[in-house]
């Protein structure tokens, strides 16, 4: 299953009249709440990950569990899930898709974990631009290590409510509900759907992984 749930760590002007000066205003505004709110989350985990007290070998298991709360909190786990199995959702009943979600997100929380744990407290982070569409967004950014080697990270989010919350991440033009999707529709088609989640159990086993289901119902 490893390579099943494997991500990819390198894999990221308006103009007009007079009269459309107000709009402009208006979209600008919107926008910077948008990267405001991706901004805030960075530098909740990137404070955990450099947070000197947490820095021993001992310490670990804690500074993973802070950081794992701050992803359940701001990702849409069940969004995420439900595009990395594309038409194959459908399919699917609803304690099937209840069970899938907790598995994906017991997985993806715990390797998204592992990446900013391990990365993000060496990284500087640059805002390179937004784009808004209705209830979709995307903010991109760059990231840059202590040798001044780029990383750039798109992220894909939608509107709940007042919040803009991530259901995709793009690293360096790799999608990673898109290497979910390309592996589980490889593992469904060549063998089932029961295999896939049998496979997901055995991981989440392996790992002792509890459920990290969230936002919402079925």
């Amino acid at each position: 299953m490893a390579s099943v749930m494997r991500l990819t760590v390198r894999t990221g002007v308006l103009c007009g009249t007079l009269a459309l000066g107000l709009l402009v205003a208006v979209a600008f505004a919107s926008a910077s709440d948008t990267t405001d709110q991706v901004k805030t989350e960075l530098d909740q985990l990137t404070a955990i990950a450099r947070d000197p007290t947490l820095q021993e070998k001992e310490k670990e298991p804690v500074r993973k569990s802070m950081v794992r709360e701050r992803i359940l909190h701001w990702f849409d786990l069940q969004e995420m899930a439900r595009r990395s199995l594309a038409n194959h959702w459908t399919k699917r009943s609803a304690q099937e898709r209840k069970e899938f979600v907790e598995l994906f997100g017991d997985l993806f929380v715990e390797s998204y974990t592992t990446l900013v744990v391990d990365h993000l407290g060496d990284q500087h982070v640059t805002y390179l631009s937004e784009q808004i569409d209705k209830h979709d967004a995307t903010v991109r950014t760059k990231f840059l290590s202590k040798r001044n080697e780029p990383t750039f990270v798109d992220f894909a989010l939608l509107r709940r409510g007042n919040a803009w919350v991530p259901y995709d991440v793009v690293i360096d033009e790799v999608s990673i509900v898109g290497n979910y999707r390309t592996q589980f529709d490889k593992v469904i088609r060549d063998q089932s759907y029961e295999a896939l989640v049998k496979k997901m159990r055995l991981k989440r086993e392996s790992e002792g992984l509890g459920s990290t289901a969230k936002k919402g119902s079925m």
